[in-house]
């Protein structure tokens, strides 16, 4: 038993070894904080070191989104799932909504698009106008109350036709 715990100890140039790796470890864990000594725009994310601009970034305290409303015969709005507004996930459909209606500036394209798959889905019937919606809100008071409560603008409508 004796022989076994005999040899413990540090053999030479491990713990030169040793050190110039928790150092190179260290160095590669504390780079991403050179970021802050840049400049905001030449700061750079990169992958796997970060220094998180999603968070650490300044943000607008205004915030809008596009989004899809149905409008029922009683005059009821309802927000309109993503399967109804076209395919792929929610993210997708997002996406395509936001670069048809805002960025390429054709809501009244996309509206008769909607209008005419509403139409043909048994499960909206009673929608009779299909509404692209664009609202500002203040992403603080957001937040804080839990709804998304600004100023709405109708970008396009169209009337749902059999």
């Amino acid at each position: 038993m004796g022989d076994r715990h005999k040899n413990i100890g540090w053999r030479r140039g491990e713990r030169t070894r040793a050190a110039v790796f928790s150092a190179a470890v260290l160095a590669a864990v504390l780079s991403p904080l050179l970021q802050y000594r840049r400049p905001i725009p030449d700061r750079v994310d990169g992958f796997p070191l970060s220094w998180y601009p999603m968070f650490s970034a300044k943000r607008n305290r205004q915030m809008s989104v596009t989004y899809a409303v149905g409008v029922t015969v009683d005059g009821g709005r309802l927000s309109l799932p993503s399967g109804a507004l076209g395919t792929g996930g929610v993210n997708q459909v997002r996406r395509q909504l936001y670069r048809v209606a805002v960025r390429e500036a054709r809501p009244d394209a996309y509206a008769d698009d909607l209008a005419a798959r509403i139409v043909s889905s048994p499960d909206w019937g009673n929608v009779i106008r299909v509404e692209v919606v664009r609202t500002l809100f203040d992403l603080d008071h957001c937040l804080t109350s839990r709804r998304v409560d600004g100023e709405s603008t109708v970008l396009a409508s169209a009337e749902v036709r059999p």
